[in-house]
């Protein structure tokens, strides 16, 4: 029997949204693609980048990092990474490293999720 030592759930939000992807799109399909295709992109770059300022313990950093990939998150029809984000955000703000530790695992799983719709 495998045992976690943490593990985190993941949201019942859906990892895509087409519907507000297009919406926030302006009803611009390939809009909406190329916002999708640029997130997945940047992605790996962005965890990689809130992992060494959490690494660091610099929680100023983390949270301030958090919120500018929202700004991307935000408007890709991605709501449970989205709200993952947001999420480690606010563990951030707390200072709470338990807790920014498992934002950070839920917002990786979440990450996930998003990766492999991008094929």
């Amino acid at each position: 029997m495998d045992h976690h030592p943490v593990i985190a759930h993941l949201s019942p939000l859906p990892a895509r949204d087409p519907v507000a992807a297009l919406a926030v799109a302006g009803g611009d399909a390939d809009l909406a693609a190329e916002l999708f295709a640029a997130l997945l992109v940047g992605l790996p770059d962005e965890l990689a980048a809130l992992r060494a300022a959490m690494t660091a313990a610099d929680w100023d950093g983390l949270a301030e990092h958090a919120h500018q990939v929202r700004g991307a998150t935000r408007y890709c029809g991605v709501p449970a990474l989205d709200e993952a984000t947001e999420s480690l955000e606010r563990a951030a703000r707390s200072g709470d490293p338990q807790r920014i530790a498992l934002s950070f695992i839920s917002l990786e799983e979440e990450a996930e999720r998003v990766r492999r719709l991008g094929g």
